[in-house]
């Protein structure tokens, strides 16, 4: 999907539309910039420019003289038409709270409150860029400046402002705080086909999973991982790391094998690597807020009994060594009278994490139903499938034992 999309009347900007388009794509490339000429004969208009819109990181909306007063053929208002594009493009990115950014062309000013519809005096608001004729090449090269300095949109080339040397840290941090908040967007919008992209996803699964692990740790004594010198307790730990990568990694190649033949069944344009690769951050996201709520639920169980946890870790290694069923730690000596204070807030705030990111990953699962431009019982029939085919893995072990 498009980061940047361009919304604009054929019979007010066109050609300033196309001007803007063609340096917009020759700075960021192709895939990034959206108009609604890339749309295939035979697809649903309305609905690919919802998901168009709804994807993208900034809406540029080119306005000219004519944007507010043109007409239809019996001489009323296309912005008074609820079927109007433009005014959909515009009302989908105030709905979605995607970042919009009028440009002025041609002379045009910006419209107030009073001449546009209801549902768009919020456009009225937003702060303007103009794109002059005379300086026209100085004002899109500002422009591009905004686009990468502000929402850190990538770019094949380097910025145009030598001093933007941070733009790197600065994109990853708005990518996260976007996957955070917004991660049905964030997904699809990362879902261009490109190599990059996928080794993108790849790194920030294999990042989530190396930081839920010290997360993890860090509510553990390190004791209870290796002991010894501080150079044995260093090896212990990186092999606690290590395994915990590993075994992460296989779990979340099985999952991804499952889930991109659930969506092959469904539609057969959903591959492997695109689907891998909306898991990846799905996953990822979904183990670290795993492992925040699990440190924070740990830490108020060492407050109520600080032997329980080094009791449940003796019973796991000791059912290893054996190769025994791992037990399920005893709860006949855990003392439940001192649990309230601190212990009750840290088991109610690590609930609520747990809650926070199940609603993250019911809205980042999203992803997959607008990157594949899926219908809504397509999504529900490939999730359904994938569920079923992850309980008949772990179910058919059990019956075997």
């Amino acid at each position: 999907m498009a980061e940047i999309f361009l919304s604009y009347r054929r019979d007010d900007s066109t050609s300033a539309t196309g001007r803007l388009a063609d340096a917009l794509e020759a700075h960021f490339g192709d895939e990034r910039v959206f108009r609604d000429r890339e749309i295939g004969a035979g697809d649903d208009f309305v609905a690919a420019i919802r998901r168009s819109v709804e994807s993208a990181t900034v809406v540029l909306v080119v306005v000219g003289r004519r944007w507010v007063g043109a007409s239809d053929a019996a001489g009323r208002r296309r912005l008074d038409d609820p079927g109007d594009f433009v005014r959909l493009e515009v009302e989908l990115a105030l709905a979605a709270r995607v970042a919009m950014v009028p440009v002025l062309v041609e002379g045009a000013a910006m419209p107030s409150a009073a001449d546009l519809p209801a549902s768009l005096a919020d456009f009225s608001r937003c702060q303007a860029v103009e794109l002059s004729d005379t300086r026209w090449r100085y004002d899109v090269d500002r422009l591009i400046e905004m686009l990468q300095a502000r929402f850190a949109i990538d770019s094949d080339r380097a910025p145009l402002d030598p001093a933007g040397g941070i733009g790197g840290v600065t994109r990853w941090g708005v990518d996260l705080v976007d996957l955070a908040i917004h991660p049905r967007r964030l997904i699809a919008r990362r879902q261009t086909g490109r190599a990059g992209e996928a080794l993108r996803a790849f790194a920030f699964l294999c990042a989530a999973i190396v930081i839920g692990h010290l997360v993890l740790l860090a509510g553990l004594d390190v004791e209870l991982i290796a002991s010894g010198s501080i150079g044995e307790k260093a090896v212990g730990v990186f092999a606690w790391m290590l395994t915990g990568l590993l075994i992460d990694l296989l779990v979340a190649g099985l999952l991804v094998t499952l889930l991109a033949l659930a969506w092959r069944l469904v539609d057969r344009g959903a591959g492997y690597g695109r689907v891998g690769s909306i898991f990846a951050y799905v996953f990822g996201g979904a183990w670290l807020g795993w492992c925040a709520g699990a440190v924070v639920a740990v830490s108020a169980v060492q407050l109520i009994d600080a032997s329980w946890l080094q009791r449940g870790l003796a019973g796991l290694h000791a059912s290893m060594a054996a190769s025994a069923p791992i037990p399920t730690p005893s709860m006949e000596r855990f003392d439940t009278a001192p649990m309230r204070g601190a212990a009750m807030v840290l088991l109610v705030l690590g609930a609520l994490i747990w809650l926070a990111t199940a609603v993250w990953c019911v809205v980042a699962w999203g992803a997959f139903r607008r990157s594949f431009a899926a219908t809504r019982w397509q999504a529900w029939l490939a999730t359904s499938l994938w569920i079923t085919l992850v309980a008949a893995i772990v179910w058919l072990p059990l019956q075997l034992v």
